[in-house]
């Protein structure tokens, strides 16, 4: 069992001003912290307001990759936040800085939403997907169906609303027959939170069945991933990360990932995690916040 993490609103005066001034920079994720699937969290964008209005820079990011960055846009306009494109760290367009990192070429075979694969095709990426109508229910007919050898060189996996069993053993023949071929995942997520009291299984259930069907390892370009990690150290270019405060409500992937990064570590109950979650955490676990909010609107008190 982890030790007491501490409430922001129970700090002291003291504390408070100690804990104000320990960060320059906020990243936040957005869904169960800034609003849930249903409905806003309220008070969330005066929190954002304040925060701004006291000298803090704050960027978003999210697992979410179902959703472009249009449409972050206009949901944080209407919280009253203006976003900016390199506000926004997005799965989608961290997967394309990383091909772009390792200088990759070759055909893509993508797994995922219409929104995510546009973003790589106006990077300039040659994309393979499918199949997606029906096929008669015969293993030969499948086969012949997906197996067509094209030299594949990467396989990219993340929400995919239309997934299929054709889909996922084109994809493992991909792999298999290329032992060069990338096997690259967005989010991870077991398990996505709609709202209080409901999740439904997310897209990690696929990258893991591809790696268990290839013994392949997934890069990781979502939370908690490392690759990702990288990408944000270089992003913020701070020469100490403890100045960085990261907002989430997941502990797997936002608690872990602000861990792997330095970051300071700010749990929101107003999303996945519970407090017997939370607490039930081994004390040197990455898993661990340092501290707790009930939400993202409790630091607007903290200022008040």
């Amino acid at each position: 069992m982890s030790q007491h993490i501490r409430h922001i609103l129970d700090l002291s005066a003291q504390e408070r001003q100690a804990f104000v001034q320990s960060f320059d920079h906020i990243l936040t994720d957005c869904d169960g912290v800034l609003w849930t699937v249903y409905e806003p969290i309220p008070n969330v964008g005066d929190a954002l307001t304040t925060l701004l209005a006291n000298g803090k820079t704050i960027r978003y990011i999210t697992n979410n990759s179902v959703r472009p960055f249009e449409s972050y846009a206009t949901q944080l306009g209407s919280i009253g936040i203006k976003l900016e494109p390199t506000d926004l760290i997005h799965p989608a367009v961290s997967i394309v800085q990383y091909l772009n990192s390792i200088h990759f070429e070759g055909p893509i075979y993508c797994l995922a939403t219409e929104s995510f694969k546009s973003t790589l095709r106006a990077a300039g990426f040659g994309l393979i997907d499918g199949p997606t109508d029906p096929v008669e229910e015969s293993f030969k007919k499948i086969l012949a169906t997906v197996n067509d050898k094209a030299p594949v060189k990467a396989v990219i996996v993340d929400v995919d609303f239309n997934l299929n069993y054709p889909k996922l053993l084109r994809a493992e023949l991909y792999l298999k027959g290329n032992p060069e071929c990338l096997l690259i995942a967005g989010a991870t997520d077991k398990l996505l939170h709609v709202k209080h009291d409901f999740k439904v299984m997310g897209p990690g259930y696929f990258s893991e069945m591809l790696e268990q069907a290839t013994g392949r390892r997934t890069v990781i370009l979502g939370k908690p991933g490392a690759e990702l990690a990288s990408q944000i150290s270089e992003l913020y270019g701070t020469t100490d990360a403890r100045r960085v405060l990261f907002v989430g409500d997941m502990l797997q992937q936002d608690i872990a990932f602000a861990s792997r990064c330095g970051f300071q570590k700010l749990l929101v109950m107003s999303g996945g995690a519970t407090r017997e979650e939370m607490v039930n955490q081994p004390a040197d676990g990455e898993c661990v916040p340092d501290y707790v909010a009930d939400s993202l609107a409790d630091l607007r008190q903290l200022f008040d």
